[in-house]
């Protein structure tokens, strides 16, 4: 290295100590930045609703009419929804017919998972001699809980995603997600 290049409190000092943390100084970054213009905003983007939000206008029954749809899948499945569907009334209840389509959707994939469920039950069963069958049985409730879960928000008068259900039917068109 030649004299000029070194800094005048590194002379004298052994190698290790010249280019210790404390003298060589950080490399400064430059942060780009697009043109700015003025009175210009950002891009809107469209806002998502929450998971859950309240509803408005909503009458006992609805609230009530909601929550057996869901309620009664694990009873007796699609009557409800169905009349809730039919219903001259009913019909033209928003927080019904939302929670109506949804419960629908929501009876779909529960017999999707019943399906895979007595699949998996019955090879983990074969497969272990029958003992797996004692613990698995357990498996076919799993349904029920978010059934009654839906139904208490339903009932509370909420509407409310259930995850990616909801965003699915939505993308298909088969169900509107109202205002909050």
């Amino acid at each position: 290295m030649s004299e000029e290049m070194i800094p005048e409190e590194a002379e004298g000092k052994p190698p290790e100590e010249m280019f210790s943390a404390e003298t060589v100084p950080e490399p400064e970054m430059e942060v780009e930045q697009g043109p700015a213009v003025e009175g210009m905003q950002p891009p809107e983007v469209p806002i998502q609703p929450a998971t859950t939000w309240p509803a408005k206008d909503v009458t006992d029954n609805d609230r009530l009419m909601a929550a057996l749809a869901y309620a009664t899948q694990v009873i007796v499945p699609i009557i409800v929804p169905a009349v809730m569907l039919l219903a001259e009334e009913s019909k033209k209840r928003p927080f019904q017919k939302f929670h109506a389509i949804q419960s629908l959707g929501f009876l779909a994939a529960a017999v999707v998972y019943e399906i895979l469920a007595a699949i998996v039950f019955t090879i983990l069963t074969v497969v272990s001699a029958g003992c797996l069958g004692c613990i698995l049985w357990v498996l076919f409730f799993v349904p029920v809980v978010p059934a009654f879960y839906y139904a208490y928000q339903a009932y509370k008068g909420l509407y409310f995603k259930i995850p990616f259900l909801t965003d699915f039917m939505v993308k298909n068109k088969w169900l509107e997600i109202p205002a909050e």
